[in-house]
């Protein structure tokens, strides 16, 4: 139990790293989309950005539960899970393009970038933090095979 307990620790860091990177990443985009689009360009992107952090995060923790159950089982939940939150996103943006409503107020330019610029920073957060961790396997002490001493 210890092996996933620190599993699950890592996860949270990765998935913190993450979050932090992802969330400048967006922020720093949505004032860009402010001082160039005013409201629309702000809420649009925004919007996105919320939208991508929403549907990664969902995953990473349905991931968490994941790993306290048997791989089987976890498997179906991460599969399910990840069903679940397409679905939603497609329903999400097909109401959203859809709609009159909404479509006049959001610009698809500033939903692009806001949308591009949390991936890229999700993913970046992950990266550098993946690149960083010690992976205890790594720490055993060494031992040389027998007889190669002799």
């Amino acid at each position: 139990m210890a092996s996933a307990s620190t599993a699950i620790d890592s996860l949270g860091r990765f998935t913190s790293s993450a979050l932090m990177v992802s969330a400048l990443a967006g922020g720093l985009c949505a004032v860009v989309a402010a001082l160039i689009d005013q409201t629309r360009g702000l809420g649009s992107a925004l919007g996105a950005v919320a939208l991508v952090l929403a549907y990664f995060f969902s995953g990473q923790l349905v991931e968490r539960i994941a790993m306290q159950l048997a791989n089987s089982q976890g498997m179906v939940l991460i599969m399910s899970g990840y069903l679940v939150r397409v679905l939603l996103l497609g329903l999400i943006l097909r109401w959203a393009l859809s709609s009159p409503a909404v479509a006049s107020l959001v610009s698809p330019v500033w939903v692009c970038a806001g949308a591009l610029a949390a991936v890229v920073g999700w993913l970046g957060g992950l990266i550098v933090r993946h690149s960083r961790a010690r992976i205890a396997v790594y720490d055993r002490p060494y031992q040389a095979p027998a007889g190669w001493d002799e």
